[in-house]
């Protein structure tokens, strides 16, 4: 099914919207079946931290009413869906100001279904991003509307024949992917890149870190790719990936990518 609602009717964002002038919001983006949304709480967590940071007026009552209407939207579902939820801040007046007493969230859902791409069942092309990612603190971690770096990195997928490709700082540290979190291993020890700088905190990144603490936090830079012997991807929608090859160079598979999927089944 597809559906588009705007704070609970069917339609679209105003035109005239400043989320769409400014990219003034926040967004999920859920994996949902008739057993419902897909870690949920954690979704509605990191919406809810992320509000709580761009200042929207959006209450713990509001997050959990939302919850509720997502878990009723997936009731009629026969096959796996993709929910997209974005927070909207709207303010009577024009311009990049908004006045905190006046301004309101509005809540867009879109609903339609969603097939995994067919190169994450075999194992993910990865090479280099031809842009680098955006680094600003303040806004780190955050899934928020301004997706523009992405944007252009899958377009630098797209030209080199790749199913993703990695994001860097001006540093040359490796961050993420264009759509997906990314995990190493070398030297015996899994790891992830931090995401204090820039970069998104994903939902399933988080859920690895919490469930299986050998795999740590730490920096990678482009000239040490060459080190790396196994790799996955993880995002919301796709779960775990394995990186089938790297920069050209085919990885092995290691059997902690399938003891992580497994052990996450539940989550996920």
């Amino acid at each position: 099914m597809h559906i588009s609602l705007f704070n609970g009717v069917s339609g679209a964002i105003p035109l005239s919207h400043r989320a769409l002038a400014y990219g003034d919001g926040l967004f999920e983006t859920l994996l949902a079946d008739s057993s419902g949304p897909h870690c949920l709480a954690a979704h509605l967590e990191r919406l809810h931290n992320g509000a709580r940071r761009l200042r929207m007026a959006w209450s713990v009552a509001e997050s959990l009413a939302l919850g509720e209407q997502l878990e009723a939207l997936c009731a009629a579902m026969d096959v796996p869906h993709l929910i997209k939820v974005m927070l909207l801040r709207n303010n009577p007046a024009r311009g990049y100001d908004f006045d905190p007493l006046l301004q309101q969230t509005d809540v867009l859902l879109q609903c339609s279904p969603y097939q995994r791409p067919e190169w994450a069942a075999q194992g993910a092309r990865v090479g280099l991003a031809e842009t680098q990612i955006s680094v600003n603190s303040t806004l780190a971690g955050m899934k928020h509307l301004n997706r523009l770096d992405s944007v252009l990195a899958r377009q630098s997928a797209r030209r080199q024949g790749l199913d993703e490709v990695l994001m860097t700082m001006g540093n040359s540290s490796i961050i993420e992917g264009s759509l997906a979190n990314v995990f190493f291993y070398r030297h015996g020890q899994w790891t992830t890149p931090a995401v204090d700088q820039a970069g998104v905190a994903g939902v399933m990144r988080e859920q690895l870190l919490t469930h299986f603490p050998q795999i740590g936090v730490a920096a990678l830079t482009v000239d040490q790719l060459d080190q790396i012997e196994s790799a996955f991807l993880s995002n919301s929608l796709m779960g775990l990936v394995p990186v089938r090859s790297l920069m050209g160079r085919a990885l092995a598979t290691h059997v902690d990518i399938q003891t992580f999927h497994s052990e996450l089944a539940n989550q996920w």
